[in-house]
C-alpha cells in the first residue's frame, strides 16, 4: 500500500502480467459498445483469396514469360502482388484480433488500415511500373504468343472472378477492400489479356497488348487512391470522413446546461467505431451526470458516436487565479521543501504535524499531496518540483510519521484524526479551495475529507487505492509495518528498504535514494524508520467485522462525492484491484480510472511519464 493503509494508485507490479485485466476493458452501462474483435469468418475469406491466387500466379508467370504478352505479365505481377497483398491483409487481420494489452488498451485493430495502407502503395508502384513498361513498347514491339494469352488470361479471369466473390462477402474492412482493389485489378488485368490475346490471334496488332494494359492501370489507380486517401486518413487521426467535427460541437453547445466546449476531439481508435473527448463547462458540477447523460444521447442518435469522454469545468472555479504571475524561482518567498508545522488536537492533547512546501506561498492555487501508511511527505518531492510553479505545494508528514509528532495513545493513528489534522493545516494556508492527491492512505483520508460538507477539495487524485483493501495486501503490509527494522549500516538499511517497495516500479539507484533515502533516520548507531512503530496498533487490532464495517462506511463515503476525480491503479497492485475500480467508477459518474503498467502498489510519481499524468489531471 505504498507504505499506506489503503491506496488508490497506479499498479504495483513486482512481476507484471503482460495481459490487461479484462475487467479494465470490460464496457459497463454508459460505456461505448464497441467490440475490439474482428469476427473469424473474415479470416477465412482472406485465406481462401490467398490460396486462390498463389496457387494460379506461378502458373500465369510461367505462361507470360513464354507467350511474351506485357498484358499477361501485369497480370501475373499483379498476382504476385494481390498474394503478397492477402497474406499481409491476413496477417493484419490476425493481429486485430489480438486482445488490448497494457500497451495497447485499444487493442490492434489499426494493424487493418496500415495493412491498406501499404497495400494501396504497392498497387501504386505496380501501376507506375506497368505504364512505364507499356510506354515503352510502342517504340520497341514485342512478338506476343496470342493463343497462349488467350487460354491463360481465360483461366485467370475464372479464378478471378471466384476470388472477388469471396472478397466481396465483407464489405466493412477497409483492409479487405484494400485487398479487393488488388483483386479487381486482376480481374480487369485477365479481360484486357484476354481482350489482347483475341485480337493478335485475329488481326496480328501487337500493340494492343500495352495499349490495354495502360487502360487497365488507370482503372485501377481510382480505387488504389481512394483506399490510400481513407486509409492514410485513418492513420492520421482525422476526424471520420461521415462525421461533420463543426456541427458535432455546434450540437454539444446547444445541449442544456452546456455553457461551452473546448478541446475537443473526433477520432476512430478502430475503424468504424469513433471516438470523442472533450471538455464541456457547466455552471453546476452537481448538474453533471444528467448533462452527461442527454450529451450521451445526442452524439449517439445525431453522430453515431458512443465512445465519449468528457471532462466537466466548473465555470469560474479558476478564476480567481487567472491574474496571477507563476512565482520566481529567486524570489524570497519562493519554498522549495521547506518545513513548516501546523498546531493540532488529539482528544485533550495537542501535537505538531509537520509539512514541506514547494512554491509561493501566496498563490491561492494549493495541491496537498498526502502520503501512504508508512511513508512521509517527502515521497512528493520530485512531483512538488514539477508543480510548484502552477501550484503552491504542501505534502504534510501525517501524524506518527517524518518529523510530525508522536500521539500518546496509539488508537488514535486513524483516518479520522488525520482529517481533522488536514483540515487545521488547510485553515493554516487560509485558503477556499484546494486540490488533492493522495497515494494509498492519503487516498483514503482524501475520500473522507472530500465527503464532508463544504469540503475544500475540488479535485481529488486517488492513487491506488479504493474503499475495498484486499486480503493479500493486508497481510503483506502486515508483514512489516511495525515490525523490527534496524541497521548499522545505511547502505543496508536503504537495500532492504528498497526491497519492501519493490512493487512501487522500476527505479534508478538516484531516484531510490531520493524516495526511500528520507525514510531512514539513524538513532543510537542504528538506521531505523522514521515513524512510530505504534501506528501499526490500530491496524493490527482490526477484525473481519470491523474491516466490513469500514468498508462499507468508506463507500458511503466514496459516492457522496461530486468533484472530479482520478483513480489510479497500478497494473500489479495486490492493494487494489480492478474490479473495485470498475465499481468505484460505476457508482460515481465523477471518477474516470487509468492504469500504469508494471508497477504494483503503488506509483511512486517520481517517473517522468507519471508526473505528466498528475499534472494533466491537475491542469
Amino acid at each position: 500500500m505504498s507504505g499506506s493503509h489503503h491506496s488508490h494508485s497506479a499498479k504495483p507490479r513486482a512481476q507484471m502480467s503482460s495481459e490487461l485485466d479484462p475487467s479494465l476493458h470490460a464496457h459497463k452501462k454508459g460505456d461505448a459498445k464497441h467490440t475490439h474483435s474482428k469476427q473469424v469468418s473474415n479470416q477465412n475469406l482472406l485465406l481462401i483469396a490467398l490460396v486462390l491466387t498463389l496457387g494460379f500466379s506461378g502458373v500465369e508467370g510461367a505462361a507470360a514469360y513464354f507467350a511474351n504478352s506485357l498484358a499477361l505479365i501485369s497480370d501475373a505481377g499483379h498476382m504476385v502482388t494481390d498474394a503478397a497483398a492477402l497474406g499481409l491483409a491476413l496477417l493484419a487481420q490476425i493481429i486485430s484480433r489480438r486482445p488490448p494489452s497494457p500497451k495497447h488498451s485499444f487493442g490492434f485493430g489499426r494493424a487493418e488500415a496500415l495493412a491498406a495502407f501499404v497495400n494501396s502503395i504497392v498497387m501504386l508502384v505496380l501501376v507506375v511500373w506497368i505504364v512505364v513498361e507499356a510506354v515503352s513498347r510502342f517504340y520497341d514491339p514485342h512478338k506476343v504468343d496470342g493463343l497462349t494469352v488467350t487460354v491463360v488470361a481465360a483461366i485467370g479471369l475464372l479464378m478471378n472472378v471466384v476470388v472477388a466473390w469471396v472478397l466481396s462477402r465483407d464489405k466493412k474492412s477497409v483492409n479487405t477492400r484494400a485487398a479487393l482493389v488488388h483483386v479487381m485489378g486482376d480481374l480487369l488485368g485477365s479481360v484486357a489479356a484476354l481482350i489482347a490475346g483475341v485480337v493478335i490471334q485475329l488481326t496480328g496488332w501487337m500493340p494492343i497488348d500495352a495499349i490495354l494494359s495502360i487502360l487497365v492501370s488507370l482503372l485501377i489507380l481510382k480505387s488504389t487512391i481512394s483506399i490510400l486517401h481513407e486509409s492514410y486518413h485513418f492513420l492520421m487521426e482525422g476526424v471520420p470522413l461521415h462525421i461533420d467535427y463543426l456541427k458535432v460541437g455546434t450540437d454539444l453547445k446547444n445541449v442544456p446546461g452546456v455553457l461551452a466546449v473546448h478541446d475537443l476531439h473526433v477520432w476512430e481508435m478502430t475503424p468504424s467505431f469513433p471516438a470523442l473527448i472533450g471538455h464541456i463547462e457547466i455552471a453546476e458540477m452537481q448538474e453533471w451526470p444528467a448533462i452527461m447523460a442527454r450529451i450521451n444521447t445526442m452524439l449517439l442518435d445525431k453522430h453515431g458516436i458512443d465512445h465519449v469522454t468528457l471532462q466537466p469545468e466548473e465555470v469560474g472555479a479558476d478564476e480567481e487565479n487567472d491574474h496571477l504571475d507563476s512565482p520566481s524561482v529567486g524570489s524570497s518567498q519562493f519554498h522549495s521543501g521547506n518545513t513548516f508545522f501546523v498546531e493540532c488536537s488529539s482528544g485533550d492533547a495537542k501535537h505538531r504535524m509537520a509539512y514541506h512546501a514547494w512554491g509561493d506561498p501566496s498563490n491561492p492555487k494549493v495541491l496537498m499531496c498526502v502520503h501512504g501508511l508508512t511513508r512521509r511527505g517527502s515521497d512528493f518531492k520530485t512531483l512538488a518540483e514539477a508543480m510548484c510553479h502552477d501550484y503552491y505545494v504542501v505534502c504534510p508528514d501525517v501524524v506518527g510519521r517524518g518529523d510530525s509528532d508522536r500521539l500518546a495513545n496509539p488508537m488514535l493513528y486513524a483516518v479520522p484524526q488525520y482529517v481533522a489534522d488536514m483540515t487545521q493545516l488547510v485553515k493554516k494556508l487560509g485558503v477556499s479551495q484546494i486540490d488533492w492527491f493522495g497515494t494509498s492512505m492519503g487516498g483514503l483520508i482524501g475520500i473522507v475529507y472530500a465527503a464532508m460538507p463544504n469540503s475544500p477539495i475540488r479535485r481529488m487524485l486517488i492513487n491506488d487505492v479504493g474503499p475495498r483493501i484486499e486480503p493479500q495486501a493486508i497481510a503483506r503490509l502486515g508483514s512489516y509495518v511495525g515490525q523490527p527494522f534496524a541497521y548499522t549500516n545505511r547502505t543496508d538499511a536503504l537495500e532492504k528498504l528498497n526491497q519492501i517497495c519493490a512493487t512501487f516500479g522500476d527505479h534508478l539507484p538516484h531516484e531510490w535514494e531520493t524516495y526511500n533515502g528520507p525514510m531512514l533516520i539513524e538513532r543510537e548507531g542504528r538506521w531505523i524508520m522514521h515513524y512510530d512503530p505504534d501506528i501499526s496498533v490500530p491496524f493490527a487490532s482490526v477484525n473481519p467485522i470491523m474491516a466490513k464495517a469500514g468498508e462499507m462506511a468508506m463507500w458511503h463515503a466514496f459516492k457522496q462525492i461530486h468533484i472530479p476525480m482520478l483513480i489510479v491503479r497500478g497494473g500489479q497492485s495486490d492493494l487494489l484491484s480492478a474490479a473495485t475500480v470498475a465499481e468505484m467508477c460505476k457508482v460515481n459518474p465523477y471518477a474516470r480510472s487509468i492504469e500504469i503498467p508494471n508497477v504494483g502498489h503503488a506509483p511512486a510519481f517520481v517517473k517522468s511519464e507519471q508526473i505528466a499524468l498528475a499534472k494533466e489531471f491537475f491542469s
